[in-house]
């Protein structure tokens, strides 16, 4: 669908008012996602088909983590699988080589998939992880669409500090770098992607 129609529609329906609506509005000549790590703790195992990665009652204040994907035109890509991964709120990865001490916990899954809408929109509902080391909080993530692999990136926050150094890239200002917003009884991030 043409940019012009899609944002057009958007207004129509009420999107373009809406957290993800906003995302879509300045969509001229996008620059693409840059990579990030994967980092050592990428998931082993069966994969989790979940985007709800808390399991009963919250232990700690909710992140709905949420975004859309989009390609250079601005359009979105739906039918796309974006996988997360992270630490728990000490900082924590549930990977083998991950030896930092303590139990993990067995109400959160720290890593799983959300296949993307029609308007290229995905949700998480997670924590907002720790940092550990040298390394300021973030989110890994993956995207594929129609079994190939678009993109392997990270997510910074800003109440933290941003990358704070922690990427490879020296132009950090193209890394995505988010803002945590009050939302219900926890917080809410927003981002757009683009492959």
């Amino acid at each position: 669908m043409h940019r012009r129609r899609f944002v057009q529609r958007a207004l129509a329906a009420g999107i373009a008012t809406s957290p993800i609506g906003r995302l879509l509005a300045n969509v001229e000549a996008l620059p693409k996602t840059p990579s990030d790590f994967e980092g050592p703790f990428y998931p082993v195992g069966p994969r989790n088909r979940a985007s709800d990665l808390i399991l009963g009652e919250p232990r700690d204040e909710v992140l709905r983590f949420r975004g859309i994907v989009v390609d250079v035109h601005g359009e979105p890509l739906a039918g796309a699988l974006v996988g997360i991964w992270q630490t728990d709120r000490l900082g924590r990865y549930l990977h083998p080589r991950d030896s930092s001490p303590g139990e993990r916990w067995d109400d959160f899954l720290y890593w799983g998939e959300s296949i993307t809408r029609s308007n290229g929109a995905f949700e998480f509902r997670t924590y907002v992880p720790a940092g550990y080391g040298r390394r300021p909080p973030h989110i890994h993530y993956k995207i594929w669409h129609q079994r190939k692999h678009l993109l392997t990136s990270q997510v910074y926050f800003r109440e933290f500090g941003g990358t704070r150094g922690a990427s490879r890239f020296p132009d950090k200002s193209a890394l995505q770098t988010v803002g945590l917003e009050p939302f219900d009884a926890g917080v809410v991030a927003d981002f757009r992607v683009v492959v």
